[in-house]
């Protein structure tokens, strides 16, 4: 059997949990919202960032990188296609609540008059230039600590989130591999281990079952040891 020697271990700390992210998402979904009421701009664009990130696994890079004419919104078979490490080109599928943020995020595009040709970045700031990488680690930054949560995550602790969650959800390496875009299977091997989550779900409630109610249904009654002398009575 082939053994596969992993540099690291994906740690705690490097993802986040399920319900760390729909915090995340659920904070910023509500301020970019916010900000489209008072004709701001700010959070509209990191929530597409972000959820770039936390809904497609998108390496940083990706994102900064990511053009209008990458996306591919056909409601039978949505995608991003995307480059991403040695120039390597793939499709990432995406779910239809994506898409449906990618399709309200390009009209809006439209109604502020950015460059939408198919050549032009998909996220650019108010001054019409692409996001850069650093641009993209302080949005999330601050969007941590809005949403109240660890300042140890960064923007690919969201890709790590997506590995394990995909994982968790499908048990199939290959695809999350296609996903995630790595060029060795032995890379996604990290989203097959257990997380402390699965582990507590796993240990909680082994062996414990509650056998006096099972006695009760099979007509049984609880036995009193009888004392150590077989003559005599046992006290009352």
């Amino acid at each position: 059997m082939r053994q596969f020697n992993r540099k690291w271990t994906l740690d705690r700390e490097k993802f986040l949990s399920e319900a760390e992210v729909k915090k995340l998402r659920r904070t910023i979904e509500d301020k970019a919202l916010a900000d489209l009421q008072k004709g701001r701009t700010t959070w509209p664009r990191f929530w597409m960032a972000i959820d770039l990130g936390a809904s497609a696994g998108l390496r940083v890079s990706e994102i900064a990188n990511l053009k209008v004419d990458n996306l591919y919104l056909n409601i039978r078979e949505p995608r991003i296609r995307v480059t991403g490490k040695g120039n390597r080109t793939r499709d990432v599928f995406i779910s239809r609540d994506l898409m449906k943020h990618l399709s309200g995020f390009l009209e809006w595009k439209r109604t502020m008059e950015e460059p939408m040709d198919k050549n032009d970045f998909l996220l650019v700031s108010s001054h019409g230039k692409s996001y850069s990488t650093r641009a993209l680690q302080y949005a999330f930054k601050v969007a941590i600590v809005e949403s109240g949560l660890p300042n140890y995550y960064s923007i690919h602790s969201l890709r790590h989130s997506y590995g394990t969650y995909l994982y968790q959800r499908t048990k199939d390496l290959r695809l999350v591999q296609k996903q995630l875009g790595h060029s060795s299977i032995a890379t996604t091997t990290i989203y097959a281990d257990v997380t402390v989550e699965q582990t507590l779900e796993a240990v909680n409630g082994l062996f414990e079952e509650d056998y006096h109610d099972q006695d009760s249904e099979n007509g049984e009654t609880e036995t009193v040891p009888p004392s150590d002398n077989p003559t005599k009575p046992d006290p009352e």
